[in-house]
């Protein structure tokens, strides 16, 4: 298998009163021309909305959007006649498809909205938005709960590409095993917070690991931490990628 390990001090950074926000990938005014994406998962944000603050109404298209709220609440609107809370420990899905506006803001005066906001490169263009919401168990202990997937099994939520999104929590010294993927697959792994050692390498709150291969890895905690695990399909992605830019 290859690793690829990127650092959470090598994450784009955008500072503007209201948010605060880190990059893993090239978004808004970063641009790192290394760092376009891994596959069909071409965003990974994590925000922290001030009190009241927020994005006015503004469009997508042709994106699977995942939005994962760790504090505080986000109201969200859009032109297809949604409008919802969703609050901390709740998963967000809007398929933005042949074209969406929205706007998103932290609706109290007091506390900060903190959140993962996810892109995926869908199978196909121009399918009719869709728009979901639910509960997401972030304290999955020790095991992993797979939150998004293209089939939608266990549970998960559904999306129009072939991603597995899971997340755990793990207690300091417990010892976890990924799935094995497809080939034409990779992994990223990405510590939330927390501290473990996957294949000889010791990650630490938002660093990522890449996996290039097909089986499966420990990962060993040394801190208790929160983790995301994404599979992603690798092929035939630089010209979609490229095209939405």
């Amino acid at each position: 298998m290859q690793f690829f390990l990127h650092k959470a001090d090598e994450r784009g950074i955008v500072e503007l009163g209201w948010l605060h926000s880190r990059f893993s990938f090239s978004f808004a005014d970063y641009h790192n021309r290394e760092r376009m994406g891994f596959g069909a998962l071409r965003v990974l944000n994590d925000d922290c909305i001030e009190p009241l603050g927020g994005f006015g109404m503004h469009p997508h298209h042709d994106m699977e959007i995942i939005t994962i709220v760790t504090k505080g609440s986000l109201e969200h609107k859009d032109s297809q006649g949604n409008h919802g809370i969703i609050k901390a420990g709740e998963i967000q899905y809007m398929s933005a498809g042949r074209g969406v506006e929205h706007s998103e803001f932290n609706p109290s005066s007091q506390e900060q909205t903190e959140l993962f906001q996810i892109w995926i490169i869908p199978r196909k263009k121009g399918v009719i938005p869709r728009y979901k919401q639910r509960h997401c168990d972030l304290n999955r202990l020790n095991r992993w709960e797979l939150i998004v997937s293209g089939e939608g099994k266990k549970g998960s939520l559904k999306i129009a590409q072939n991603v597995n999104i899971r997340i755990s929590h793990l207690f300091f010294g417990h010892t976890l095993v990924s799935d094995p993927v497809k080939i034409g697959y990779g992994r990223l792994l990405f510590i939330v917070d927390g501290e473990v050692n996957v294949c000889g390498y010791t990650l630490k709150q938002r660093d990522e690991l890449q996996i290039i291969g097909d089986e499966p890895f420990e990962i060993t905690v040394n801190r208790d931490a929160h983790l995301l695990l994404f599979d992603v399909p690798l092929v035939d992605f630089d010209q979609k990628r490229a095209s939405l830019l």
